[in-house]
């Protein structure tokens, strides 16, 4: 585990509960949510520069961070762009969980096996690099698992060189999100949705494009898009029970909150659940919408 010189972020209990839960949840994360987060990923690379922009037009080497990598994605996704496009660049994946880390090195090696990355355990808001280092950063969904979002923008402000871009995604908020819609909506009308959980940022401060624009324009960044990929579905998920397991295995404050429920809270919840999504899905015909907003900025060249 990673923290900043102070060691504020060992003692910073919404850092570890991310971290506890990341840990752990790698498989279910993977499995459940791997399928759905990737199809954000082609947006999230065009809004980074990747391939286009300022470095490329200039015959610069590219230079690419995803933070809070996970399983992988996309990482992946660059590296066959970069094949597919022929330009050059290097590749660099940070993470907090050495567990995420462990994983994504593992797809990795089989997908891309004669491509080096740089792999590092570290913590987004206070990354271990010197200067202006990167061409375009990437963050696909983590900036909702950090305690301090606007630190992991300024610390993306400061290493990338200038006309280096980052892109970050984050969901949209319900009820445009079925999935998160469905699970709160059940947990506030047939369980306690007052369970306390360690203080953290708002899960859906970036579905605004207006909060977006202003924290992004406040490090310094111009240039600035915000768009939102409503094309994303959920289908690899078949059903309410399969939902609940999901959520409760492969997230962090949704698990905290559902492992808070008592044995009939938690009954009750999955019971409405299960009503909440067959309807919405019209008894499974259909899967669950699940939108995201990418949201993208550039460094100045001055």
């Amino acid at each position: 585990m990673a923290s900043d010189a102070s060691g504020k972020a060992d003692e910073d209990t919404f850092y570890q509960l991310e971290l506890t839960n990341w840990q752990r949840g790698v498989d279910a994360y993977s499995a459940g949510f791997g399928p759905l987060t990737s199809q954000s990923v082609p947006t999230l690379l065009e809004k980074a520069g990747l391939g286009g922009g300022l470095a490329a037009g200039h015959g610069v080497q590219q230079s690419i961070l995803d933070v809070a990598t996970g399983q992988g994605p996309v990482i992946d996704a660059a590296i066959s762009k970069a094949k597919s496009t022929n330009f050059d660049a290097t590749f660099s994946a940070l993470d907090f969980s050495s567990n995420f880390l462990r994983l994504a090195k593992q797809n990795l090696e089989a997908s891309h096996p004669e491509t080096p990355i740089a792999w590092i355990e570290g913590d987004a808001q206070s990354m271990p690099f010197d200067g202006e280092t990167f061409t375009s950063i990437c963050c696909n969904f983590g900036i909702l698992h950090l305690s301090d979002p606007d630190a992991f923008l300024f610390e993306s402000y400061r290493i990338l060189k200038p006309g280096g871009r980052i892109a970050f995604s984050a969901w949209s908020a319900p009820p445009a999100t079925e999935g998160f819609d469905l699970i709160l909506s059940a947990v506030n009308d047939a369980g306690n949705p007052a369970i306390e959980l360690p203080d953290g940022p708002p899960f859906f401060r970036f579905s605004d494009a207006e909060e977006s624009e202003r924290s992004l324009t406040a490090v310094g960044f111009e240039d600035i898009d915000v768009t939102t990929v409503d094309s994303m579905v959920w289908d690899n998920v078949e059903s309410a029970d399969e939902l609940y397991e999901i959520l409760l295995e492969g997230t962090a404050r949704t698990r905290e909150l559902l492992r808070g429920q008592n044995a009939e809270q938690t009954d009750s919840i999955k019971e409405e659940l299960r009503k909440r999504y067959s309807e919405i899905t019209e008894g499974g015909s259909r899967p669950l919408c699940m939108p995201c907003v990418v949201s993208s900025g550039q460094k100045p060249l001055n």
